[in-house]
């Protein structure tokens, strides 16, 4: 009997909050930069930022995350965690997975941001000889104005949502050049990586990382958040099925400029 192949599996986590073309456009760029087999999305249920102001629950994000993946084939819903808050560890998570695929070759797919903090995180040895990290360069800071439909940055964001076919992600996502803004983002990522890997080569760890070959979009789930409903341009930033459970479910919604039930602007929903 011939041996089962290993597969390349890689992790891609996060509260999702909601899920945007940005985590979208990381997970395509490591699928064809790696190789992968198979990206498995894990849903965070518990928010451990305190600056998040949301208050959407797990259900919700999870369901946002599956109707977003679910053109994909290589992308798949990971288990729902559990509701001790202890029990949602990375490395629990990571180990729970390699015991459902045995026959793996492990990645986790993080940002920039949170691969600086990999040192802290619990059992972090043990996380990090058992993957290979797959870092996504530093995003470029969003605008902070009122009305960011109106700034020349947001402008330029295609209505990726509008595409049929999945973007394509040999180097870029959508239609953004390199410019000097990308190397600036590459030069602080590769510092950032070459950091973690020295605080862990002083602890006689080898740390195995690829930085992803992706160019970082302007894109925040706080953004989305906050202006929701004020900013047309924003909702561009989600898959359409993403659009529509957002809206007919209410979520996001800020009282000063409030969004009727089926506006529009977002198709309405099919009934069954």
């Amino acid at each position: 009997m011939q041996p089962h192949p290993i597969k390349k599996r890689a992790i891609l986590g996060g509260t999702f909050d909601p899920i945007h073309w940005g985590h979208l456009g990381i997970a395509y760029a490591a699928l064809a930069q790696a190789g992968l087999n198979q990206i498995i999305w894990v849903t965070d249920r518990h928010k451990r930022d305190p600056r998040q102001q949301s208050r959407v629950e797990f259900e919700h994000r999870q369901e946002m995350v599956r109707l977003a993946i679910s053109p994909e084939p290589a992308f798949s819903l990971g288990p729902h965690p559990p509701e001790d808050p202890k029990a949602g560890y990375a490395i629990v998570t990571g180990q729970t997975l390699q015991q459902c695929y045995p026959d793996s070759q492990w990645y986790w797919i993080i940002g920039a941001d949170a691969f600086s903090t990999l040192p802290k995180w619990y059992r972090a040895s043990e996380l990090v000889e058992a993957f290979e990290w797959l870092v996504a360069p530093r995003s470029v800071s969003p605008p902070q104005g009122n009305y960011p439909e109106e700034t020349p940055l947001l402008m330029e964001i295609p209505p990726l949502n509008r595409q049929k076919k999945k973007p394509q992600l040999n180097s870029t996502l959508g239609t953004f050049p390199s410019n000097d803004l990308d190397n600036t983002a590459l030069t602080k990522t590769e510092e950032i990586c070459q950091q973690v890997a020295i605080a862990f080569k002083t602890k006689q760890i080898h740390l195995r990382w690829q930085i992803l070959q992706t160019t970082p979009l302007p894109m925040a789930s706080t953004l989305l958040r906050r202006h929701w409903c004020d900013s047309p341009t924003i909702r561009t930033w989600v898959p359409q099925p993403v659009q529509i459970y957002i809206q007919t479910h209410h979520l996001y919604q800020n009282p000063q400029y409030p969004l009727p039930p089926h506006s529009s602007s977002i198709p309405r929903l099919k009934k069954i």
